[in-house]
């Protein structure tokens, strides 16, 4: 049986800590899941906190774009290299493993390749403003799928644990490959205790719709 003591620990540190949300890993023994939907990418998680610094989870998903289709299956072990806690405000240094296979498309052409993925997340953030840089290293064949993303936004107003927090975040995204551009997307994000929600459209008209579940 879980401890008394356990139990208010952690609803203590989701409490108190509204900086949870920016990987998919909270306390020691809880399971994230999480599921995103576009137009040209889908994707569904789940992880598990086997520490308070690792987790371990599978995850699956297809993207595509510049007449590339991306099917990959991995699993994925998290680690938080650096937390800096101070009264208002968290930084958080995260490197992310992907060990899969992915089955890639392009024109009449279909391979499948087994990969190796580092990614490094740098983020910041208080109780009204958040930022996110990464850069995840993806290399199959002789095709760079790199990935960089850059985030920012605040939250229209401070609210207490048991109340929705709605947030504006702008989003931005290079695929090496996938895209001829960089990709943005302003989003509204919204969370309420463990569930965490986003909704937004990029500038070409792309909605999006991302979900996160902590038990």
């Amino acid at each position: 049986m879980v401890k008394t003591s356990s139990i208010v620990s952690a609803l203590l540190l989701i409490s108190h800590q509204p900086f949870i949300y920016a990987a998919p890993m909270s306390f020691k023994g809880s399971t994230t899941s999480m599921s995103t939907m576009s137009g040209s990418y889908s994707s569904v998680e789940s992880s598990y906190a086997i520490t308070a610094k690792d987790s371990l989870g599978v995850k699956s998903y297809t993207s595509k774009g510049n007449g590339y289709k991306l099917k990959v299956g991995e699993l994925v072990y998290l680690r938080r290299l650096i937390r800096i806690n101070k009264k208002h405000s968290q930084t958080n240094l995260w490197l992310f493993t992907g060990v899969g296979t992915m089955s890639l498309e392009r024109n009449v052409q279909d391979d499948d390749h087994s990969y190796l993925s580092p990614t490094l997340q740098f983020d910041y953030e208080t109780k009204r403003v958040y930022g996110l840089i990464s850069h995840q290293i993806l290399r199959v064949g002789h095709e760079n799928f790199d990935t960089t993303k850059i985030e920012g936004g605040f939250s229209f107003y401070e609210t207490g644990y048991n109340e929705t927090q709605p947030w504006f975040i702008l989003k931005a995204k290079n695929t090496n490959s996938l895209d001829n551009k960089n990709e943005y997307t302003p989003t509204l994000r919204f969370i309420n205790k463990s569930i965490y929600g986003e909704v937004g459209v990029t500038t070409d008209g792309d909605p999006s719709l991302h979900l996160m579940y902590t038990f």
